[in-house]
């Protein structure tokens, strides 16, 4: 899985959460993914909860640890309503658990061709190779 590029009140920047990442989380929220997906979701979340998911899912899109807390704190401490954070919280907790919505699961499927009719030259129908006389 790529990493999302997401706009939220930190600028844009990309975000994934990797099993690593996704253990640190529960490690540092003590909820797994689903929970606070759903905690996001019915609006039973904490800050910390946000920082967290935002924290890691920088740190799995390439930013070093140091910088994306130093770029949470920055953009929390510029005074943007918490509720700014939860929609990229979202998104980042639904990639990790169900992939981005532009990844679909298994192999992509065969295009569907229409088979094209047998012709002579003549625009009439080929014989046929059956001997009923």
């Amino acid at each position: 899985m790529k990493a999302l590029e997401i706009e939220w009140p930190g600028g844009e920047h990309a975000f994934r959460l990797r099993l690593g990442e996704i253990e640190a989380v529960q490690e540092s929220t003590g909820c797994g993914p689903e929970f606070l997906l759903n905690a996001f979701r019915i609006g039973a979340w904490k800050v910390a909860h946000a920082e967290e998911v935002l924290k890691f899912g920088l740190v799995g899109g390439g930013m070093p640890r140091d910088e994306a807390k130093r770029l949470i704190r920055a953009t929390f401490d510029r005074g943007f309503g918490i509720a700014h954070y939860k929609p990229a919280c979202m998104m980042i907790l639904e990639a990790a658990l169900f992939g981005p919505e532009d990844d679909p699961v298994g192999k992509p499927e065969a295009p569907v061709t229409e088979p094209s009719e047998t012709r002579t030259d003549a625009g009439s129908s080929a014989a046929s190779t059956s001997s009923d006389a």
